[in-house]
């Protein structure tokens, strides 16, 4: 009778242990991605809800292909440097748009919450953009800017080419807002080089400017 009840225990145990790692194996993947460039991956965009055109809705990237994506990654709504950031990324959406872009604000907020920020707040009256809502942190795990101990994102960008490869990434302490202007020219780069075969972008490059070539 005692064997028989150690045998029970020593299976239960293993049981346990075996569902431990199973529950656990998509952190440990996603924090063994984190360690890695993220330069030159490609992601894979889960179906997410967010605010967009005065509604509550799910955005599915398949409906993007053949786009570039712009992910903007900022701690959250109702504070002080974020709403400044998604002006200046209203004030530039045309001209990302013109380049066959789209443009994605994410912060970990619900997408109820950004409805009432967008509705409460001036900074955000010309935002034309989805409003994405990462409540589970997945896709701030994946692009490694999520931060578990504050349940947000940091503050950073990425512009990911229509094969869903990331070209530009950009990353600001909470207390740092960025240039979008900067961002387009990035943008404007990246579309320059792959429409450029094989030319590169040389510092300072802006539209128009010569490509550098190997010869």
């Amino acid at each position: 009778m005692k064997k028989r009840i150690t045998i029970i225990f020593l299976s239960f145990s293993v049981l346990l242990s075996c569902g431990d790692n199973y529950h656990n194996s998509s952190d440990i993947f996603l924090a063994e991605e984190q360690d890695k460039p993220v330069i030159g991956k490609r992601i894979i965009l889960p179906v997410m809800e967010a605010y967009y055109n005065g509604a509550i809705k799910n955005i599915d990237f398949k409906a993007y292909k053949n786009k570039w994506i712009i992910l903007f990654f900022y701690p959250g709504d109702f504070t002080f440097v974020c709403p400044t950031e998604l002006k200046e990324l209203a004030d530039y959406y045309d001209d990302f748009k013109a380049g066959g872009a789209e443009v994605f604000s994410i912060s970990t907020d619900s997408a109820h919450v950004h409805k009432a920020w967008k509705k409460d707040s001036i900074y955000l009256k010309d935002v034309k953009f989805p409003m994405l809502s990462d409540r589970s942190g997945l896709l701030s795990r994946i692009m490694g800017v999520y931060e578990p101990q504050k349940g947000s994102a940091i503050r950073a960008s990425f512009i990911l080419n229509p094969e869903r490869i990331v070209v530009s990434a950009e990353y600001s302490d909470d207390s740092v807002g960025r240039n979008v202007g900067e961002l387009l020219r990035k943008f404007d780069a990246a579309l320059a080089v792959r429409k450029g075969g094989g030319g590169m972008c040389p510092a300072g490059w802006t539209q128009g400017d010569t490509l550098i070539t190997e010869e």
